[in-house]
């Protein structure tokens, strides 16, 4: 059964699925997917800047943190989240996405469509959004909201 897949950016903090005294099992993905990638990113920097026409992605946090930023494109209303931990963020198609990385941060992102560099590429746009310059004055106007 495919589930339908959020229309914006949402978080999702608890994806325990099973538990018992062998342990237990998280589902961090429950779609159809085309690439599983284990992304590492180093203290301070930053990735994304981007939305993809029809590809989406769910990243969950090993380790490490992310401040989180996203908009639709044809909008100025930035939502800003700070992902932990154990967190699991959904991004769909046509929605904007920043991520700057505190700390050293370990990341297993599953995507719609393959990722190799020509798929992504004719998919993804690139825009100036997030950037080291304006990075503390979002989180402040944002990171309070």
């Amino acid at each position: 059964m495919e589930l339908k897949l959020p229309k914006v950016s949402t978080l999702f903090k608890d994806i325990e699925r099973d538990s018992d005294d062998r342990g237990r099992i998280l589902s961090i993905v429950d779609h159809p997917i085309k690439n599983v990638s284990i992304i590492d990113s180093n203290p301070n920097s930053m990735r994304s800047n981007h939305f993809h026409h029809k590809d989406f992605h769910f990243m969950y946090v090993l380790y490490g943190e992310i401040d989180y930023f996203f908009k639709p494109v044809e909008s100025n209303d930035v939502t800003y989240l700070k992902i932990k931990e154990g967190d699991s963020i959904f991004t769909p198609n046509n929605e904007i996405h920043s991520c700057h990385f505190p700390t050293h941060t370990r990341l297993v992102v599953s995507s719609g469509f393959p990722r190799d560099q020509d798929t992504y590429e004719a998919d993804t746009v690139r825009v100036d959004f997030i950037n080291k310059e304006n990075l503390n004055k979002m989180i402040e106007i944002y990171g309070k909201k």
